[in-house]
């Protein structure tokens, strides 16, 4: 059975969502919801359902120092609350360093829908990129 992941870069205001499947390896970005138009719950569920994903991959902030920032424990919550809203839907947590930075520089300018999708990308690429090194 193939797999269809879902990358988030999870952020309080917007967040950015991704796709990728396993038969083509490569991710896409895809949209970039804004919190205060849209419940990003709602969402999920809907792009979950249309795109049969069977995995997600959550950016997740982690710092050399190993001392959780208040980011990345944000985003932990988030993780929790995501395992228990979609069980049947397995979760991967894939480092996001620089993941905006690098969004930036392949987007160019300063419009954030499409550099918080294009992290998202970055985010899920590198996921699919660890798994081809396994």
């Amino acid at each position: 059975m193939s797999k269809n992941y879902l990358a988030i870069d999870y952020g309080e205001r917007r967040t950015g969502i991704a796709f990728a499947s396993d038969s083509v390896g490569i991710a896409f970005p895809r949209e970039t919801i804004d919190l205060k138009e849209k419940s990003l719950w709602v969402e999920l569920e809907r792009l979950a359902k249309e795109n049969k994903i069977t995995d997600f991959v959550l950016g997740m902030p982690i710092h050399p120092n190993d001392h959780p920032d208040s980011k990345q424990k944000t985003v932990e919550i988030f993780a929790k609350e995501l395992r228990e809203k979609f069980p049947q839907i397995e979760l991967h947590l894939q480092d996001e360093s620089y993941s905006t930075q690098e969004a930036t520089a392949i987007v160019g300018g300063k419009d954030k829908e499409r550099i918080d999708k294009a992290a998202a990308a970055v985010i899920l690429q590198r996921f699919l990129k660890s798994l081809l090194a396994v």
